[in-house]
């Protein structure tokens, strides 16, 4: 494994620029908290819910509260009183693809420390409504996601649960959506302590996979990749763990594969910190760690924070030298070097253990905020703060182009979605995020509606609406999304069914395409959507100069236009 490693960190004067300011708001101070941000309300801002306790009287006290982004200010929605949890996770989903954001928690009470709950709310249009209350777990997080392909999100809880005369149990409990409720699959992968887990697709294979670090049952710090083979998650790389951390994706050198960065306590309870680069196999070859600058009981957000495309990212945390110290640092991405630089001056408050950091744009200017809560070690009493800062970078950013070039292949039940055509400003194209939107109507989000990394998906659907139509946005780095692309409509009843084989798959020198339909083009790309080949000889196309890797072949006959994924090895 190549390794590099930060030694001194070099501030350019292009830097000094980039600057936060605190905003005051009437957000609660919330304790050993989480924190999640979504436009609940389709108005076009960012809402934030926040899980959590507080001090009241001096007692400890579990709230959660959702707050309204006006636009001018954040208002006070709802408390979920004596449902509300601290120790745990509280993430937004639309369990029912109805365009309301509804929202799923787990975690422990002070009105209750034996019992650890998970709750399930549903967005009426006014109001979250407790719809299921099960067993839950604490010192882990919540992934939302679309496992089986079904359009509705499913999503995972990580954590640890206390069975009377067996202990503490280590799991991630999978919570599989079928759209007229939700499967329960217990222990469906390890679950770690002081941990936290992303299912993200880290191959480009069109499956998601998943990324685990924290404490083991033996009370050992890990940090594990689970590959999907044909449907299983399958351990496949362990590095240097860590607990009381987090671990995040981002593309962060825009080769269109997502790397990942994580903080935490190493196996001496030292803070650690660093990049792991993705090889485009789901491997990683390539490390960056940061020496001297990892936080312990550290939460990690990433995105654009100075507007130049690429994705940097902030901790927060404790750093432990001569007694416990609130830290919050910023790090930007170089894409000429590919490594870090630590930005100075930062106007971010520095704030340790028990809290959470997320990035927003709440007010809509094209530049990444952020909100964080946690410890101040530093302040007399060592209260716990909610805060939140404004972004002053003066560097503009334009939102992406949507796609321009869509194509849906029906295979039975399965609809293969591909796209191309995005573009940026700032971010570069590989780099790019999408939402994919398919309903029934017109503008319709029935069958599903959520971000992929790819610019191509599929859905396995029961079955197949006569008519439906489908749109893709673009995202930057920084959380700017597009306009929609010119939606697209899909008649099945019109469309007659082309028998196209593409052969051998995977390829080493060429491939054989058969159809019964006059072929009349046709074109391979990259997975970013840059045209590299596809020169038709007879029914054969030359792949020997490709490098080993996942592209799409597009074929073109009378009939119709079909994308298929090509393995090259």
């Amino acid at each position: 494994m190549k390794k590099f490693t930060l030694l001194t960190i070099l501030l350019p004067a292009l830097l000094f620029s980039q600057t936060f300011e605190e905003v005051e708001t009437d957000f609660k101070d919330f304790l050993f908290s989480s924190i999640d941000v979504a436009d609940i309300n389709g108005n076009g801002n960012m809402d934030i819910v926040f899980s959590g306790a507080l001090i009241d009287d001096g007692n400890y006290v579990t709230q959660n509260e959702v707050y309204i982004n006006t636009g001018d200010s954040f208002e006070l929605s709802q408390n979920f009183g004596e449902f509300s949890i601290h120790e745990g996770a509280i993430n937004f989903i639309d369990f029912n693809n109805d365009g309301l954001m509804d929202i799923v928690s787990s975690g422990l009470s002070y009105l209750d420390i034996i019992n650890y709950k998970q709750y399930r709310w549903e967005n009426d249009g006014n109001n979250f409504v407790i719809t299921d209350e099960t067993v839950g777990r604490i010192y882990g997080n919540i992934q939302v996601f679309d496992m089986n392909h079904n359009g509705f999100q499913d999503y995972a809880v990580n954590g640890i649960q206390y069975n009377e005369g067996v202990g503490y149990e280590h799991a991630v409990d999978y919570f599989e959506n079928k759209g007229d409720g939700f499967e329960t699959h217990l222990e469906w992968l390890p679950g770690t302590q002081f941990g936290n887990f992303q299912i993200v697709d880290l191959n480009n294979k069109g499956e998601l996979d998943a990324v685990a670090i924290g404490l083991d049952p033996l009370i050992d710090p890990v940090f594990h990749i689970y590959i999907n083979n044909e449907g299983t998650l399958e351990l496949t790389h362990q590095f240097a763990g860590v607990s009381k951390g987090e671990v995040k994706y981002a593309d962060f050198n825009a080769d269109g594969y997502q790397d990942l960065v994580y903080s935490g306590n190493d196996g001496n309870n030292n803070g650690y910190l660093a990049v792991y680069f993705n090889n485009g196999e789901g491997g990683f070859d390539e490390v960056l760690e940061i020496e001297n600058e990892g936080l312990k009981d550290s939460s990690v957000a990433v995105g654009d924070f100075n507007n130049d495309g690429y994705y940097d990212f902030v901790i927060i945390g404790n750093h432990s030298s001569g007694g416990t110290q609130s830290m919050t640092k910023l790090f930007v991405y170089n894409p000429d070097t590919n490594d870090f630089t630590k930005v100075e001056n930062t106007g971010l408050y520095n704030l340790g253990s028990g809290g959470d950091v997320q990035a927003l744009d709440y007010n809509n200017d094209n530049k990444l905020d952020i909100v964080m809560t946690g410890f101040d070690w530093g302040a007399s009493g060592s209260p716990q703060l909610t805060k939140l800062f404004k972004n002053l970078t003066t560097e503009t950013n334009e939102k992406p182009n949507p796609p321009t070039d869509l194509v849906l292949e029906e295979d039975g039940n399965r609809l293969n979605f591909s796209w191309s055509g995005a573009s940026d400003d700032k971010t570069p194209t590989a780099a790019l995020r999408y939402e994919l939107t398919v309903g029934t109507t017109p503008g319709g989000q029935d069958i599903a509606k959520y971000v992929v990394t790819t610019p191509f998906w599929y859905l396995d659907l029961d079955e197949v609406p006569s008519v439906l139509y489908w749109s893709v946005k673009s995202i930057d780095a920084a959380y700017v999304y597009s306009d929609p692309s010119e939606e697209q409509r899909l008649s099945v009843l019109n469309i007659s069914p082309v028998n196209l084989v593409v052969y051998p798959n995977p390829a080493k020198d060429s491939v054989i395409i058969q159809s019964d339909e006059l072929i009349q083009d046709v074109v391979i790309y990259t997975i970013n959507g840059e045209r590299i080949g596809g020169e038709l000889i007879g029914n054969t196309v030359d792949v020997s100069q490709l490098a080993s890797g996942t592209y799409l072949i597009k074929v073109v006959t009378n009939e119709k236009t079909i994308t298929k994924k090509l393995m090259v090895e």
